[in-house]
């Protein structure tokens, strides 16, 4: 996880090599104890790669059980 202080006091996270929605766990974390509010999130690729995959892999299951 990256942490970014901006010059204006603007705090930014970004997870690195999280899988799925774990990353969200950490929210509640970083305010309490950064002392913020989360403004905006959004997806890494992390997010949206693993939920893709989870598809492509639950595709392939229901594949072998139909054949």
């Amino acid at each position: 996880m990256t942490v970014t202080i901006g010059k204006d006091g603007s705090i930014s996270a970004e997870t690195h090599g999280m899988t799925g929605s774990k990353c969200l766990d950490y929210i509640p974390l970083l305010e309490d104890l950064l002392g913020a509010e989360t403004v905006t999130s959004e997806f890494t690729e992390d997010y949206r790669r693993t939920s893709a995959s989870a598809e492509n892999t639950a595709s392939q299951q229901q594949s072998q059980w139909n054949s």
